[in-house]
């Protein structure tokens, strides 16, 4: 019998932890935590720690008490006794933290399988921002490419790449006692790299699966236009053009097509992209996995920002070890200051103050980032104070994205050429909408064990 067990994913967008068993064989299909994770008890600087183990996590029903599965640590002051794991493997389609951030909590013994491009990611962020990504300690990580078909007991299980708004993200084709299982991950069709998408969409066909866990964030999305990474840059090069200031960006670092994007819209400007020591420490790093990406240090087109430190002076001693390699190319604040004109610049929410050393004039800004902060009640408040920065400075406020997750017409089209006997729906709250686009959905409930 095979069986999945939702801990995560089910009737949610994120925190995906689906337990896939086949005779004695058991492995997880990622270890991640819900976008909503504790947020009826925990607030801001009140929060669970990690280090101090799972105590308070199963007090509010935050991870599932499920024995034979964390580490010893993490269960000592709980009422789960330490046993030896039963679980083989634990699998994870990509480093978004809601596929990952749960992998702290395992037992140290327990075989977790990633690919290449994620395991490095999340490299780069253990060591940018260690109090926000750790994976934990792991005795047996094992790194796959696409193509790559591993076998865990009688099981096969072979990664292929898809397109999504990070590198280095994979589905799966789970090879069962009872055939081919298809686990999509979270996948586009709508970005430069969407070959990538067509070869996961074909080889899931071609094996002809029973069962398919499909991810539908977008499946309760009604916009009429599905916007493509192409249309993307050519809306930011059309506002870098008419911009008759400084251009600040934002959007996430380790979203590759966006900054090829606006770096490819840059350069047709004549312009210099100017990136933080964290940024370009991500670019260098990833360079030799991502041929396109341009070398940092020899682009002339890039010029890399350091902010004001402790001498007041941009000394050495003001910058942590891995940011003095970019020093030669710095530009401080009155170098951007003085070349507004020609500088498009990256400007995350929480580096908003350098507005006041920068002092930008007839300066536009570009929000190329998840539509979600600009809308519900739970980010007024941020969403009030970045329109308060730029009220203050005077910046014309823009909009330019589009999504990492394959719009509702694509999930019909992927779903109807992959074909499956029995359709899951998971990683949405629209799961009902399946539906619509095939006759046998199974809708998976937080908690409980599905046979197939």
């Amino acid at each position: 019998m095979v069986s999945l067990t939702f801990y995560g994913g089910a009737n949610e967008i994120g925190g995906n932890k689906i337990l896939l068993e086949d005779k004695d064989a058991r492995i997880y299909l990622d270890f991640g935590e819900s976008f909503d994770f504790g947020e009826d008890y925990f607030y801001e600087y009140l929060q669970p720690r990690a280090a101090h183990g799972l105590e308070v996590y199963f007090e509010f029903d935050l991870m599932p008490k499920v024995p034979r599965l964390y580490s010893k640590k993490m269960v000592e002051r709980t009422e789960l006794k330490y046993e030896k794991p039963d679980i083989d493997a634990v699998f994870i389609s990509h480093s978004h933290s809601d596929h990952v951030n749960h992998l702290e909590f395992l037992d140290e013994s327990i075989p977790v399988y990633m690919g290449h491009g994620t395991h490095k990611i999340l490299e780069i962020y253990h060591k940018l921002y260690p109090q926000l990504v750790d994976i934990g300690e792991h005795q047996n990580i094992n790194i796959f490419k696409s193509g790559d078909k591993i076998k865990i007991k009688h099981l096969v299980i072979e990664p292929i790449h898809v397109e999504h708004s990070i590198p280095g993200a994979y589905g799966f084709i789970v090879h069962t006692s009872r055939g081919p299982l298809i686990y999509t991950g979270d996948l586009r069709l709508h970005g430069p790299q969407n070959n990538m998408t067509h070869e996961f969409i074909e080889k899931a066909a071609q094996s002809k699966p029973y069962a398919m866990l499909s991810e539908g964030t977008r499946m309760g999305s009604e916009q009429e236009h599905n916007y493509t990474e192409l249309e993307v840059e050519e809306k930011v090069e059309g506002i870098i053009k008419a911009s008759k200031g400084i251009v600040f960006a934002y959007f996430s670092m380790s979203n590759i097509d966006r900054f090829m994007s606006f770096y490819r819209a840059t350069v047709r400007n004549k312009k210099k992209l100017v990136v933080d020591s964290k940024f370009a420490y991500i670019l260098d790093s990833l360079k030799d996995k991502i041929p396109v990406l341009p070398d940092v240090m020899a682009d002339d087109n890039i010029q890399i920002y350091f902010k004001l430190a402790k001498s007041g002076n941009h000394e050495d001693k003001d910058y942590k070890v891995y940011e003095r390699k970019f020093m030669p190319k710095m530009v401080t604040y009155q170098d951007v200051s003085r070349n507004q004109k020609n500088i498009v610049m990256h400007m995350s929410f929480n580096k908003l103050v350098e507005l006041v050393y920068l002092q930008p004039k007839n300066a536009d800004y570009i929000y190329s980032s998840s539509e979600h902060f600009l809308e519900g009640d739970e980010n007024e408040a941020e969403r009030t104070v970045l329109e308060n920065w730029m009220k203050h400075f005077g910046v014309k406020f823009h909009k330019a994205h589009c999504s990492g997750h394959a719009s509702k017409q694509d999930l019909e089209r992927l779903i109807k050429a992959i074909n499956p006997k029995i359709l899951i729906p998971i990683h949405t709250q629209k799961a009902a909408d399946f539906k619509g686009f095939h006759v046998n959905v199974k809708i998976p409930e937080r908690g409980k064990m599905m046979e197939l």
